[in-house]
């Protein structure tokens, strides 16, 4: 999922990327809410997926492998070469698997799929096409399928190639270590039980193990505000957190709020939004301290995954320490304020 800057909200085949501009417009009932923004403001939101099953084995003669990122803003790419185009992929958790720019990609026999609803609701139309080799660091993937749209909008905002969107079905058969602070992604190799195939690799002492659920190709945990228990999606690709409106009031209270805005869809519809700090978020009895995020309904995407979605974990997130994800465990661990890994 990306949350970015731009008009309106583009969806994504197999992914929904929104992408979110907030005009200072509209109004709340709330008295204590401040008043409209005069500068727009900027997020990107994450990719959602289709519960469709994609085959993206990963190939390489390695048994762990440490990839280098790049930011372009509060987005982490992965540079790449995708059938002769080399340029930067953004590793986006949020999206089911791999999105391409149709800018590189159009002339590619393509495939019509039928995409679901996004923030603003609204069905969509999408295409895939299928690709020869992806290679990534000696990481690489063959005759693999890709969802296509168009994402010259990321490219013009951050001025970098973007040859598409990284998703979760590409790293699912490693254990993950993602490393914010220090811009790098470790893959290592697993079996069925989730253990190490490099026996040899050194481990990181984390401070917490969660349990997490990847169900219609998301990824989730259980996280608290307040005394509250919610469903976040983990999302690598969005550049802020969301909360959904739905929430309860005693959430709501516990997050500041400094602006709203009115978010335009890619049709006509639009819906109001708020921008401010979410506080009190935890895991475990682990503290995270102060993040950034949006407060928006996100009814249409539960409803197309058929899952509740309370709110997206992105940035801010993923800023605060490590991160290790083992998707045959079922788990993801963290340490919270240290930025090396080992």
């Amino acid at each position: 999922m990306i949350i970015s800057f731009g008009k309106g909200t583009y969806l994504l085949k197999s992914s929904i990327m929104i992408i979110l501009f907030f005009y200072g417009s509209g109004s709340l009932s709330r008295a204590d809410i401040p008043p409209r923004s005069p500068m727009p403001v900027n997020v990107v939101l994450p990719v959602f997926s289709f519960p469709e099953i994609m085959s993206d084995e990963p190939l390489g003669d390695f048994q762990s492998i440490t990839i280098p990122l790049k930011r372009a803003g509060r987005l982490f790419l992965i540079e790449a070469q995708v059938d002769g185009q080399i340029g930067n992929l953004v590793f986006d958790t949020g999206a089911s698997g791999l999105v391409l720019n149709k800018t590189y990609f159009r002339k590619y026999v393509t495939e019509e799929k039928q995409a679901g609803g996004g923030i603003t609701g609204g069905p969509d139309k999408m295409h895939r096409i299928k690709i020869s080799r992806i290679d990534i660091s000696g990481l690489y993937y063959k005759d693999l399928y890709a969802d296509i749209t168009d994402l010259g909008h990321i490219e013009n905002r951050r001025g970098v190639k973007i040859l598409g969107l990284f998703g979760l079905n590409m790293i699912t058969s490693f254990e993950v270590i993602f490393d914010a602070n220090n811009n790098e992604l470790q893959l290592i190799r697993i079996d069925k039980n989730g253990l190490r195939l490099d026996k040899t690799k050194p481990t990181i002492k984390f401070d917490f193990t969660q349990s997490i659920e990847t169900q219609h190709n998301i990824m989730t945990i259980k996280g608290k505000i307040g005394d509250k228990i919610l469903n976040f999606c983990l999302d690598t690709g969005a550049e802020s957190n969301v909360l959904s409106s739905t929430i309860p009031k005693k959430v709501m209270n516990t997050v500041q709020i400094s602006r709203r805005s009115s978010l335009g869809g890619a049709g006509a519809a639009t819906t109001e939004v708020l921008y401010g700090t979410m506080q009190e978020f935890e895991i475990g009895k682990h503290q995270f301290g102060n993040m950034e995020t949006v407060v928006t309904s996100l009814d249409a995407m539960c409803e197309s995954y058929g899952c509740n979605i309370d709110g997206m974990l992105g940035y801010d997130f993923w800023q605060k320490g490590i991160f290790q994800i083992n998707f045959e465990k079922k788990e993801i661990s963290f340490s919270l304020g240290k930025g090396g890994s080992k």
